[in-house]
């Protein structure tokens, strides 16, 4: 239990300190041409997906919540969605919460319009017009003996690399709590601290992410099953904690109460990514850091829909500008 929360937390303390957001890969990529944002989030995956395969090969269990999927159609369908809702609301579901860390209190309306999207999709599923999502097996799983074991000595491989890469771009002779606390991690660092951190906590606790959290919460309201406990509460509390801890101790708190709190952008935004995120199932965390991990194509293709998704909106959204 107290390993998970360990997890949780310096994983929404790297996400803060690097600013990771999908938006701003697909920004980034659009204005400059660069890709070091998008490139960090598969990054992670892969830090994920090596501790995935190693759990798989020493035959550990995984425990926990299970891996969820909806059909290949849906699963993109859904996957766009959630990208266009992300680019309305200026921010995918981690950017979201990191936001909201640093004081800006609206983006608690993304998160409320979120779960309404989410009831939405829920009540469809509860009376037959969409299908549940089902139980996946994991891919790692289901491989043969000799692919699982050719990818998991890449991965070894790119991961000795990385590290090595790393070490070469250490400040010399800087102690160890210093980079721990430096007030912006490299993204390759935050890359592997991310991955590392999910592919443990998808150990201990399955599909722990907290858009996972919120679409559970609604299925709970609507099919009159029992809630998420306090203990998938406090995990997801951990997340924010981590991201709050970042943004006041390196002097980036400011409380913005002041701010309309109904903005159209943040209902209609949180209303697609729930929409989107129910349809996937999971938000962008749920899909780079527990499904993309597992060697799922389809939630592959669903990251893809979602950063299409992203590029049609802001592409829209930017052209008045040049007009």
């Amino acid at each position: 239990m107290w390993l998970s929360f360990v997890l949780v937390f310096l994983i929404g303390f790297a996400a803060h300190r690097a600013s990771l957001c999908t938006v701003r890969a697909v920004m980034q990529w659009m204005e400059q041409r660069k890709a070091s944002l998008l490139v960090s989030f598969f990054y992670a995956s892969l830090w994920a997906s090596l501790v995935t395969g190693l759990f798989v090969w020493v035959g550990a269990p995984i425990a926990g919540r299970p891996v969820l999927a909806s059909s290949w159609l849906f699963s993109v369908v859904g996957g766009l969605l959630f990208g266009m809702g992300a680019a309305v609301n200026g921010g995918c579901s981690l950017s979201t919460l990191q936001r909201l860390a640093d004081g800006e209190t609206r983006l608690l309306t993304t998160l409320a319009f979120f779960v309404l999207g989410s009831l939405v999709v829920t009540w469809l599923q509860s009376v037959g017009t969409l299908p549940w999502p089902h139980a996946e097996a994991l891919w790692w799983s289901a491989v043969g003996a000799g692919f699982r074991k050719a990818l998991m000595l890449l991965l070894l491989a790119w991961a000795v690399w990385q590290l090595v890469v790393l070490w070469r771009c250490r400040v010399h002779h800087q102690r160890p709590d210093k980079w721990l606390l430096a007030p912006r991690y490299r993204l390759s660092m935050a890359a592997m601290v991310l991955g590392l951190c999910s592919g443990l906590l998808f150990l201990l606790e399955g599909a722990w992410t907290y858009t996972n959290y919120l679409r559970e919460l609604g299925v709970s309201w609507i099919s009159g099953t029992k809630p998420p406990g306090w203990y998938r509460l406090t995990l997801v509390s951990c997340l924010f904690v981590g991201m709050v801890v970042s943004s006041v101790q390196r002097g980036q708190f400011q409380w913005r109460g002041a701010q309309t709190m109904f903005g159209w952008r943040n209902m209609l935004g949180g209303g697609l990514m729930g929409i989107g995120g129910a349809l996937v199932p999971g938000g962008n965390d749920t899909v780079l850091l527990v499904l993309m991990p597992t060697l799922s194509l389809q939630a592959l293709a669903s990251f893809a829909a979602m950063l299409t998704g992203i590029y049609v909106v802001v592409k829209l959204m930017k052209a008045p500008e040049r007009a």
